[in-house]
């Protein structure tokens, strides 16, 4: 190659890098650094918020911003879930990292509305999407999202209320009483053992427990849930004293497998033993007017004889006097 060819071909390659764009031209010659938006905690399998027995909602997700840069970068943050959902969020609305710095961010979830966080099913599940988006000016230069499943826990409290009869209850007799099936927690349960247990009164049981084994009990007042109740008999055998009785009735949650129960009061009604009408008295009668009759028989025959003994004696006086005159 000549001279002046070697001087056209420097020329021609000068002027084609002239003509591709500056950032072509950058990116053949290096890749820029750049930065990157993450998650701090383990969201592979979503995450779940805490909630207290008060339906107060608690929960913090951490994500972080790693810039490789060799200048800050600054970043506009923004959140957004995809449903409704009974709990608010909080995080930083913008963010400036330094070089080379990995910096983390924390979002914060609660609620105001104890009710909401009770009628959310905790079958449900929702998405958090965080975005970070770098500007210049007005002008967006690049931005990143990552998205995040969140779930509300499931709650179990399964317990019995009793509505008692207003019917007496007598010895050798039975009464019924109505059972609610009580679901105060966020999550469908059933009644895993149901058993009753009874104080003072060992002559009186509790029928109808085992039809409550496996019955199926949606939340109570929430989530369009439907009450579930039943009916149970007390039966008091004609043994059982006059007494009031306490009774116990424990329902055992499938969900979280804990005895929950109620207590109350019967009162069985039940004659005395000394009050209790027999036929003894009449016996008593019986005999005593028998007796009495026997007494006044056994006075009248010495009344009897007595008179014939006066009479005999009259008559031997009135013949005696009859042979004088004589």
């Amino acid at each position: 190659m000549t001279r002046n060819q070697s001087l056209l071909f420097c020329l021609a390659l000068l002027l084609l890098g002239m003509t591709l764009p500056p950032s072509v031209a950058a990116q053949d010659q290096f890749e820029a650094p750049s930065w990157t938006l993450g998650w701090s905690t383990d969201m592979d399998d979503g995450f779940t918020i805490e909630m207290d027995d008060d339906w107060d909602i608690d929960g913090e997700i951490v994500a972080y911003i790693e810039n490789t840069r060799m200048s800050q970068v600054e970043l506009e943050l923004t959140y957004e879930v995809n449903t409704w959902t009974p709990y608010t969020y909080e995080g930083p609305e913008s963010i400036t990292v330094a070089a080379g710095e990995n910096k983390t961010f924390t979002i914060t979830l609660s609620n105001d509305n104890d009710i909401d966080a009770r009628e959310y099913n905790p079958d449900n599940t929702s998405a958090l999407t965080v975005t970070a988006d770098e500007k210049v000016g007005d002008t967006s230069t690049g931005n990143q999202e990552i998205e995040g499943t969140i779930r509300v826990p499931k709650v179990f409290n399964l317990k019995p209320e009793v509505t008692l009869s207003e019917d007496d209850l007598y010895a050798g007799s039975t009464v019924d009483l109505s059972i609610q099936l009580m679901n105060l927690g966020n999550a469908k349960d059933a009644v895993k053992d149901a058993s009753a247990e009874v104080r003072s009164c060992p002559h009186l049981t509790v029928e109808g427990l085992d039809a409550l084994v496996n019955t199926l009990v949606d939340p109570t007042g929430a989530q369009n849930g439907k009450e579930t109740s039943a009916i149970l008999t007390l039966v008091a055998s004609e043994s059982q004293p006059r007494r009031t009785c306490e009774v116990t009735i424990s329902l055992v949650s499938e969900g979280d497998d804990t005895a929950r129960s109620t207590t109350f009061d019967v009162d069985v009604i039940a004659y005395e033993e000394e009050t209790k009408p027999t036929n003894d008295g009449n016996n008593d009668d019986d005999s005593t007017a028998s007796e009495d009759g026997l007494s006044m028989e056994s006075n009248t025959v010495p009344g009897f004889a007595a008179i014939e003994a006066i009479m005999v004696v009259a008559m031997v006086s009135l013949l005696r006097r009859k042979k004088t005159f004589n």
